[in-house]
């Protein structure tokens, strides 16, 4: 916790440091698409554009290469 008169974001960085957290880049948390259609047999017969994918990243992002 932070004491009474502390920089906090001083406080933050140096908690982040102690708990061994660092940043991983992704393209974002969430992705959502829905089937249009007025019956569950007219949403199913639509195709999506997008593969299946899991809830969250399993890898970061590479790092973008300098040019």
């Amino acid at each position: 916790m932070p004491r009474a008169g502390c920089n906090p974001a001083v406080w933050l960085r140096e908690a982040l440091v102690a708990v061994g957290a660092r940043n991983v880049r992704h393209r974002g948390a969430h992705r959502y698409v829905w089937r249009l259609g007025r019956s569950r047999r007219e949403r199913e017969q639509i195709k999506l554009g997008l593969p299946a994918q899991r809830p969250y990243p399993k890898q970061p992002d590479p790092e973008p290469i300098a040019v």
